[in-house]
């Protein structure tokens, strides 16, 4: 029997194990699709709690309000002049400059703002500036 040819039964073949590769592969798709959107989370974090500067914005809102609509410029000073007001001189101009710019707030029509207002709204704004 052993002398017998078989010629049906082919030899061994060697086949290729790319199982390892395969697993890369997949990891690393896998970290990937991970990884990413964790670092863009991260970075939107990051610029969201970084410390916005809210006086500065104020200020250059207080500074680029349009005085031809009296009554929204009275508003719009007296809400970002709160909000900017600190030392006892700014919060004592600050009352000042309210007083005056209450005869343009609570009217239906009111006129253009005077010139004594503006002054006491520049005057505001100097001391503001100043600290």
């Amino acid at each position: 029997m052993n002398d017998i040819p078989l010629h049906d039964i082919k030899p061994l073949v060697s086949v290729p194990d790319n199982s390892l590769m395969i697993l890369v592969i997949v990891v690393s798709l896998v970290l990937t699709a991970v990884l990413i959107p964790f670092f863009i989370w991260l970075y939107k974090l990051y610029k969201k709690n970084q410390k916005v500067n809210t006086r500065k914005e104020y200020l250059e809102k207080i500074h680029n309000i349009d005085m031809s609509d009296a009554k929204t410029a009275a508003y719009e000073i007296s809400k970002y002049g709160l909000l900017l007001a600190e030392s006892e001189r700014e919060l004592e101009v600050l009352e000042s400059l309210d007083k005056r710019l209450s005869v343009y707030k609570y009217k239906k029509e009111v006129e253009a703002l005077d010139k004594e207002t503006l002054g006491y709204y520049q005057l505001f704004l100097e001391v503001v500036d100043a600290s």
